[in-house]
């Protein structure tokens, strides 16, 4: 029995494949709202994100014989609108502000419920003082919702990679968070 992702994908797959237009349509649809929330974290305004989704989608449906019908379909979009965000990234040398909702993130570092709303300016200050590849773990963990293992192939690095990337990012994050750090004697 194949599971409604599994099915999703492979239809998504095989329209592109025979009708590209049609097809297009299909993935928009099917994946534009988490790879538009996905971008809006990972870049400094909306319009950047915009483009980087439509950069991603055209390069999704120009290259779909390349993709691998055993993967995830949304990691291998992730995968690619990551490389365009690099690119862009390497092109500018900006710091791209990831503007999320704190409370995605985990407890020890959002606080409470009642501190979330205040908290959104000083978790993007934070997530700011991130290098790029610590910033880009905890976009794809925490607001993306990929596993470790997802990440690790989005990313193309090492599972440990991944943990550590993710352990020294929660650590640097709560001790940049006021109030959220350790307690000092």
């Amino acid at each position: 029995m194949v599971n409604a992702k599994a099915q999703t994908k492979m239809e998504v797959w095989q329209e592109i494949r025979k009708d590209k237009e049609r097809g297009a349509e299909r993935l928009v649809a099917e994946y534009g709202n988490r790879l538009y929330a996905a971008a809006v974290l990972l870049c400094a305004n909306d319009q950047d994100a915009e483009e980087l989704v439509f950069r991603t989608f055209d390069q999704a449906v120009k290259k779909i014989r390349l993709f691998d019908p055993s993967r995830n379909f949304f990691t291998w979009l992730y995968a690619i609108m990551l490389n365009f965000h690099r690119m862009n990234h390497r092109r500018r040398r900006v710091e791209e502000v990831p503007m999320g909702a704190a409370e995605d993130l985990p407890e020890q570092v959002a606080g409470t419920a009642a501190e979330t709303h205040n908290a959104d300016d000083e978790v993007a200050n934070a997530i700011r003082a991130l290098s790029q590849p610590l910033r880009e773990v905890v976009v794809l963990r925490y607001f993306a919702d990929k596993s470790v293992e997802e990440i690790a192939a989005a990313l193309d690095i090492p599972v440990g990679t991944v943990k550590s990337r993710l352990h020294n990012a929660r650590e640097m994050l709560v001790g940049l968070l006021p109030g959220h750090g350790k307690e000092k004697s």
